[in-house]
């Protein structure tokens, strides 16, 4: 590096060798412009996409235990995998470089990932090793052994993996019993560990459930309770309540976002629900089945209870106000006498929001028919209000034609979020031409 001095390049390497994944990839797209890379900043790029590179190699290597190290299966701490494989580029450069090889030509259907099953199995050899190497000092080695020995097993089943969990037919039930019994093949206590392995590249890690009811031919709640793999069922019930929480705790005041973020929580916690009641053969009077008919009452309740608020926070971002004309006449109109609210505002959008993202759970949830009825009620709201605000514009009796302006763009907003994003537009252009 040119433009560094040493040892300001070491720092910089340093740096970027410690990097989280997500920092590296914003680095990299930072950089990624030819004039940066053709310009002074053009060797700390070359450092960033050497380092990307790496870890794509060592994450194809090391494929079956990189969800160990980060995410919600983490059983070790993030760093040790850096540690791990810098050991192996130290201590084993001709397999190394076998590696790299296949991985110029790696297809996971076509070629034989024995150079990558090669390496694990050195790191496995040097783990059995007392005293252990230097770079592998305080490793935790007891707890990484049985893990690099089930390596061989678990890279066959990742391939696989999404056609067993989009649909487990009588081959792919047989393909995923034959991987189980290998891995207790290699140690009677395996089994639990093999599917946390596979669990941990899943997104959503309780769809390993799915495997595990294949496995086992969809076993009953008691079965499966006092098993080894219970414990899936368990943390498959502990992330509902986890979702349940998140619903019951969200704080409007984040706007949208916090909406959108407490509507996945549902769409989740109702997705697990699922997960649960079609792997396993449940009792109403079981452990299982009475946690998980609280669980699914206790979410109906906690949406419908967010969804009940949403019609008084509308009322409170476009207030109205009665007007009587005759004395039996009494009209609700817009009332233009301060500016939005920018609080009720975002009360009444992070609403929105949340009812938004609840939809595609909403009938199978409990609460479609709640929701409907709110937004049926919010839509008789702003319709008519709407109307009556371009009225005013139009007529010119607005006091402040800026004022009704602004509670129309509010309208437009909620009207995006309660209806759709066309209405919404409607709305924006019929102000713009008013």
């Amino acid at each position: 590096m040119s433009e560094l001095s040493p040892d300001k390049a070491g720092l910089l390497r340093m740096l970027i060798d410690s990097a989280p994944d997500a920092v590296l990839h914003r680095l990299e797209l930072a950089l990624s412009d030819d004039a940066v890379r053709d310009g002074p900043l053009g060797s700390v790029w070359t450092l960033v996409d050497r380092e990307n590179h790496d870890r794509t190699f060592r994450n194809l290597v090391l494929g079956p235990i990189i969800g160990l190290f980060k995410g919600p299966m983490a059983q070790f701490p993030p760093g040790q995998l850096g540690r791990l494989w810098k050991h192996l580029k130290a201590a084993h450069p001709a397999a190394m470089r076998q590696a790299e090889l296949s991985a110029q030509v790696y297809n996971e259907e076509d070629i034989d990932p024995t150079a990558f099953d090669d390496l694990c199995a050195l790191a496995l050899q040097d783990l059995k090793t007392d005293p252990l190497p230097t770079a592998l000092a305080g490793f935790g080695a007891e707890r990484m052994i049985p893990v690099l020995s089930l390596v061989p097993v678990v890279r066959r089943c990742l391939p696989h993996l999404s056609d067993w969990l989009a649909r487990m037919d009588h081959e792919r039930r047989a393909a995923a019993r034959v991987a189980y019994r290998d891995s207790v093949a290699m140690a009677p206590d395996a089994g639990p560990l093999f599917f946390q392995m596979l669990a941990s590249r899943l997104n959503e890690p309780g769809e390993i459930l799915r495997v595990i009811s294949a496995v086992m031919d969809r076993p009953s709640e008691r079965y499966l309770a006092a098993s080894e793999l219970g414990p899936f069922g368990v943390m498959v019930m502990d992330a509902i309540d986890g979702h349940l929480a998140s619903v019951r705790g969200f704080d409007t005041r984040g706007g949208e976002a916090a909406g959108r973020a407490a509507g996945r929580a549902v769409q989740q916690a109702a997705t697990a629900i699922a997960e649960l009641e079609g792997a396993v053969q449940l009792s109403k009077d079981g452990e299982w089945g009475k946690r998980l008919a609280g669980q699914k009452r206790g979410l109906a309740l906690s949406v419908e209870g967010r969804l009940k608020e949403i019609e008084a926070a509308v009322g409170q971002a476009l207030p109205v106000v009665a007007l009587r004309y005759s004395a039996r006449l009494i009209k609700a109109t817009p009332k233009l006498s301060a500016d939005p609210d920018p609080r009720a505002v975002g009360h009444a959008m992070s609403l929105l929001a949340f009812s938004e993202e609840v939809r595609s759970s909403a009938d199978t949830g409990g609460f479609g028919a709640t929701r409907s009825r709110i937004l049926e009620a919010v839509e008789k709201h702003i319709d008519p209000y709407v109307e009556d605000a371009l009225e005013h514009l139009h007529s010119g009796e607005a006091e402040d034609a800026g004022r009704a302006r602004a509670f129309l763009a509010v309208a437009a907003d909620l009207l995006g979020l309660s209806r759709d994003g066309k209405a919404a537009q409607i709305v924006r252009r019929r102000l713009a031409a008013a």
